[in-house]
């Protein structure tokens, strides 16, 4: 499925695009991931894939084409609405504009893509924590296996210090 996503959007150009608002309900909900396939053939009730510039940043906004009309330059645009708004978009959509045309929609299906990189993120970060503890863990049980033989000597020569130190001069038996 994977590579079927690849192949389509790089080889044939196209897009997967999460919906985030109401404006097409009901046959588009937040949520929804929309396939859009790119295509310049567009008529009045296709529903297009297209960019906007609004106050400095760009949008990608997806509305039925209700109209198309031509500017006083004789420059045709779209007339564009959101199924669910009582009036029709306030700006002009040019045909270099529309990124394409919507092919299929995939109900929820836009949460999981929405959210994939985060998933991906969360789950490279908790294998990233699992390896690195079972590492730690392998290193410290290296540290408290010694051998027998340098862990007496350790202990013997302890126990003599530690007679060493507690002998004082005129007491006990040492």
């Amino acid at each position: 499925m994977t590579l079927l996503v690849a192949v389509l959007h790089f080889s044939f150009g196209f897009q997967y695009v999460v919906v985030l608002t109401d404006s097409m309900k009901p046959n588009i909900n937040p949520g929804d991931l929309v396939v859009i396939y790119p295509s310049r053939d567009v008529h009045p009730g296709d529903v297009v894939l297209y960019r906007i510039e609004l106050g400095g940043t760009e949008y990608r906004i997806i509305h039925r084409v209700v109209a198309i009309r031509t500017d006083q330059e004789g420059r045709i645009y779209y007339v564009t609405k959101g199924d669910n708004r009582k009036y029709t978009d306030p700006w002009r959509v040019y045909p270099d504009q529309v990124v394409g045309k919507l092919l299929f929609v995939i109900p929820y299906v836009g949460r999981l893509y929405y959210y994939l990189p985060l998933i991906i993120t969360a789950l490279i970060l908790s294998l990233m924590a699992i390896i690195g503890y079972e590492l730690v863990k392998i290193l410290l049980e290296e540290e408290e296996k010694p051998s027998k033989g340098p862990a007496i000597v350790l202990r013997r020569s302890r126990d003599m210090y530690m007679l060493r130190r507690s002998r004082r001069p005129g007491r006990g038996r040492f």
